[in-house]
């Protein structure tokens, strides 16, 4: 089995890549990342076609001109363009591809062209669900609503989807996200992604503070304002809240209205996490939209019961009342009640953490390697 992998930056191609080497399924990684940031795992470089690293002209376009970079999204939609078409003039002849979405339509085509199968990567929900969803919540809030996804990026993507054999997707949610928008079922993966138990592990808890943790992007889409409002209604004492991330321009006032309710660290290096979630008691994660948030596993394999909701990608690793648990979006009174359950039982909390611990190993980036082979051998034989 050849498997080739095309992907314009980086996101978890290299754990990919690294499970089908070992594999001896690795037929070649095509990128735009840098080569010299290309080393978390060990690739064979032989394997690995470095494209000009065009997506970095945006990363530096966006700290220059910051909120004025207003052109950001229809300049990335063009460099996807770029790429997908660099990268499909490099195919080869494989028996599988797994490419990015919106950066992967003449890959797609190549690939089929050539004989082999074309797997779409879906790392988020669909774009156009998403776009509904966000614009819903900021008319809810309030908010000014300013789409930061191009026109030409959605329907590129359900272009892609069309046109691709099957689509590869991080959680239940991104599925069924994809499907409410006229995508079949039938093409639709479902393997969740793996973490990396060799940074992220318990370690002993330094006081004995009722913590409740986020980690991530502070803003509308993560739903925090159903966080902050469960926090004010909570009557706890030895209790907190610790919010690590930055926070988004359009959130500001929602934040400062209620930050007398928590503590917030902008930024923590990832590799000292561990600490941060191992002297918590719980992680909550109340989003509205995510792929499928790596902080959760990061939490549970530091031994955290974790409460999110189904937009999470949490639906596809947390079992309801074992790892933790799984609330409705926009409901801050789960939120408090779930909260309030755990601080009033310790034996529980106790028991779902180490529970979510042991479930944590099972999604290893080795154990996602061999659920994977698994189902592209079933795919080239479902071909023959």
């Amino acid at each position: 089995m050849k498997v080739l992998i095309s992907c314009g930056t980086k996101f978890h191609s290299d754990h990919l890549a690294y499970q089908l080497q070992n594999r001896n399924s690795l037929y070649k990684l095509i990128t735009s990342h840098p080569s010299f940031a290309y080393k978390r795992v060990p690739v064979n470089r032989g394997k690995i076609i470095f494209l000009p690293p065009i997506f970095a002209v945006s990363l530096i376009l966006d700290k220059l001109l910051g909120k004025f970079y207003f052109f950001k999204s229809p300049f990335e939609w063009l460099l996807a363009v770029v790429y997908d078409w660099m990268a499909s003039l490099r195919v080869g002849n494989p028996d599988v591809s797994i490419s990015w979405a919106w950066a992967s339509l003449q890959t797609i085509r190549a690939v089929k062209t050539n004989g082999g199968i074309a797997i779409l990567e879906e790392c988020g929900s669909c774009n156009k669900h998403q776009e509904q969803l966000l614009s819903e919540e900021y008319e809810r809030l309030n908010l000014d609503y300013e789409s930061k996804t191009f026109k030409k990026i959605i329907t590129r993507e359900l272009q892609e989807c069309q046109e691709a054999d099957y689509i590869l997707c991080p959680s239940r949610y991104v599925a069924d996200s994809l499907n409410k928008c006229g995508i079949s079922n039938h093409k639709l993966i479902v393997i969740p992604y793996g973490v990396e138990l060799n940074l992220f592990n318990r370690q002993p808890k330094k006081d004995k503070i009722f913590r409740v943790l986020f980690v991530g992007s502070i803003g509308v889409r993560k739903g925090l304002i159903y966080l902050f409002q469960a926090l004010k209604n909570l009557k706890l004492d030895n209790f907190e809240c610790l919010i690590i991330g930055s926070v988004e321009s359009a959130f500001q006032d929602i934040f400062t209205e209620y930050q007398q309710y928590f503590t917030h660290i902008p930024r923590v290096e990832h590799s000292q996490l561990k600490e941060y979630y191992s002297n918590s008691s719980v992680f909550v994660l109340p989003s509205l939209d995510e792929g499928m948030a790596y902080v959760q596993l990061e939490a549970m394999a530091c031994g955290l019961p974790v409460i999110c909701t189904p937009n999470s990608g949490g639906d596809s690793v947390i079992r309801e009342g074992e790892e933790g648990f799984i609330i409705p979006i926009r409901d801050s009174q789960a939120i408090q009640e779930k909260i309030e359950y755990l601080y009033q039982n310790p034996p529980e909390l106790s028991r779902i953490g180490n529970n979510a611990l042991k479930r944590a190993k099972e999604f290893t980036w080795d154990n996602y390697g061999t659920h994977l082979e698994m189902a592209l051998k079933e795919l080239l034989a479902k071909k023959v």
